[in-house]
């Protein structure tokens, strides 16, 4: 029995090690390909990244993620940076970059591990409510999981591998540039922290109540931060805006209302081609603030339509993980809205949300 169980206490770190180096293996090889095609090197960085993340979802903790994220540097310094198979510190360009990916390394590794823990929780909970799930539900929640955090993560992990690639490839730059790009680089990072601590908010749900700390914010300062969270798939897109033209003060969670409409903007720009349009309009009817986003894509079919704010529900033709959506609801919910979805009858989507203007005595 002893014996059994020293086995199996032996059993996981084995299994994890050999994660750890597999994928290690998987991720270099996979740059030395893309090398043959003469990609540039400074994308390895998000190989390596994304390899950190598979091993921060399926190992247990974050030693081996964090291990990885310094092999990962050294390996990138090694196989990659001029000149080649040997170590290059003293270069600060160099430098930076390498700093920079063991800081995303180790942000990614963290935030997955505590958001892996609090789905457990969440996992657990479901299992005493509902009794039983099976083994195979559970391993879908997992990989559903792991898409989720990928696709979220892409936008401000894009910035900041663009805003690395800048600075490295253009040693000379004026030094209020370089500051200007290291702040993006600092500002989505910390977006990108806002973003899972809100999908850990999520652990506070009971009978799909959320709790919110609303204050009074103004319209003018929400909606261009949230525009600016997701500028960088924009592309050419143009964005139309119809605002009211005096102060609008509404109560609101100002962080879990920006990325409400961050997500429903993301959602948007998916489905819009790059030379789309998409509108934001907000007005007040006196006891509640509207929010309407409208993008000349694709209609979402009607089978799709009752089901567009479910939890992990996807379709073919819509794509994503089905969560973004879900958590818009949640977050409206909360706040004493109703979030709706309709293809308009001049072939156009459109979401929209209300916010109570006035709040009441539980507010």
């Amino acid at each position: 029995m002893f014996g059994n169980l020293k086995i199996k206490s032996l059993e996981k770190p084995l299994v994890d090690t050999l994660i750890t180096v597999g994928t290690f293996i998987v991720s270099t090889g996979f740059c030395f390909a893309l090398e043959c095609l003469d990609v540039e090197d400074l994308n390895y960085i998000i190989i390596y990244v994304l390899g950190i993340l598979f091993t921060a979802v399926f190992t247990n903790g974050t030693l081996y993620s964090s291990v990885l994220s310094m092999v990962s540097v050294l390996g990138y310094n090694f196989f990659f940076a001029e000149p080649k198979f040997a170590f290059r510190l003293s270069d600060r360009m160099y430098i930076f970059t390498f700093m920079l990916m063991f800081a995303v390394g180790i942000t990614v590794s963290l935030i997955t591990s505590e958001l892996k823990h609090k789905m457990a929780r969440i996992n657990e909970l479901n299992v005493e409510k509902e009794k039983l799930k099976s083994e195979a539900e559970r391993e879908k929640l997992k990989a559903t999981l792991l898409r989720s955090i990928s696709h979220d993560l892409r936008t401000p992990l894009t910035t900041i591998k663009n805003g690395a690639e800048l600075i490295v490839e253009n040693p000379d730059m004026d030094k209020r540039d370089r500051d200007e790009i290291l702040g993006d680089i600092s500002s989505k990072s910390m977006w990108m922290i806002g973003l899972v601590e809100n999908l850990l908010s999520l652990t506070r749900i009971d009978s799909e109540k959320l709790t919110v700390k609303k204050s009074p914010e103004a319209l003018e300062e929400i909606i261009p931060q949230a525009v600016r969270n997701v500028d960088g798939i924009i592309g050419n897109r143009k964005i139309h805006y119809d605002m009211p033209a005096e102060l609008l003060l509404i109560p609101m969670d100002a962080t879990l209302i920006i990325q409400t409409i961050s997500n429903i903007l993301t959602n948007a720009v998916r489905h819009t081609k790059d030379d789309g349009n998409i509108w934001i309009k907000v007005w007040s009817t006196g006891n509640d603030a509207v929010f309407r986003f409208t993008n000349d894509g694709d209609p979402i079919s009607e089978k799709d339509l009752p089901h567009i704010f479910e939890m992990y529900y996807t379709s073919g033709d819509r794509g994503g993980v089905g969560i973004g959506l879900a958590i818009c609801e949640l977050i409206v919910t909360a706040h004493g809205g109703k979030i709706r979805a309709e293809n308009t009858e001049d072939n156009k989507v459109s979401f929209e949300f209300n916010l109570p203007v006035k709040e009441d005595d539980n507010g």
